[in-house]
């Protein structure tokens, strides 16, 4: 699927994971942000706005969930996707909790991932057509 139309913000603090999901995503967004933490990643989003925020859990200087917390106190609509090799139930509640869209794991399944995408685009129509 393409989400041509659509922006995303990309926030992953591995260095060779962030330059293969950033090619990845180029691929089927219109444009794609990257930052390499929260703080960064949140700072970007304040001046970007982009359609869709993926962002890993686990990061230095500010985690994804604390990220996304902030994202949503901005916007509580805004859709956001957490990227995470972890599985641990603490993470998944707060996740819920605030609010998380999808829930995508490590290592990359590219079905699971752009289902997980398309579901967010999905969404998002909806939301901009209701």
């Amino acid at each position: 699927m393409q989400f041509k139309n659509l922006t995303i913000l990309y926030v992953e603090d591995d260095m060779d994971t962030q330059l293969l999901m950033e090619s990845i995503l180029q691929e089927s967004f219109k444009k794609v942000f990257v930052a390499s933490d929260g703080e960064e990643g949140l700072a970007l989003y304040q001046t970007t706005q982009p359609d869709i925020v993926l962002s890993d859990i686990h990061m230095p200087k500010m985690d994804g969930l604390s990220m996304s917390a902030a994202i949503k106190e901005i916007n509580p609509t805004q859709l956001i996707a957490l990227f995470t090799a972890f599985n641990e139930s603490e993470h998944l509640d707060k996740a819920a909790k605030l609010g998380i869209d999808t829930y995508i794991m490590k290592p990359l399944d590219k079905q699971q991932f752009f289902n997980s995408l398309s579901f967010l685009a999905l969404t998002l129509d909806t939301n901009k057509r209701g």
